[in-house]
């Protein structure tokens, strides 16, 4: 099976990069799976939950407000102004 190779970026770090099995981000017009050998595409991202699951750990949820996602084959740049760690619930 192929993997993602995944680059999550904020203006002023490298939130994540890494190999992902699946990549979930809330696109401008809904929330948009990446898989791997997925067409390419470029999407502009709305507020809303990035999530990442990793090929060997623990899912990633970060919460941002815009940026944009790019596909390349199986290469992956999100990039956001800001990526907000998501509160766990008791």
């Amino acid at each position: 099976m192929s993997a993602l190779d995944v680059t999550f970026v904020t203006a002023d770090r490298t939130v994540w990069s890494g190999q992902a099995s699946m990549v979930v981000v809330p696109a401008i017009d809904g929330s948009m799976g990446v898989l791997p050998q997925m067409q390419p595409t470029l999407a502009v991202l709305d507020s809303g939950l990035v999530r990442i699951t990793a090929v060997e750990g623990e899912p990633l949820e970060r919460r941002v407000h815009g940026g944009f996602v790019s596909v390349d084959g199986d290469v992956v740049t999100i990039a956001v102004d800001d990526a907000e760690r998501v509160a766990v619930n008791a």
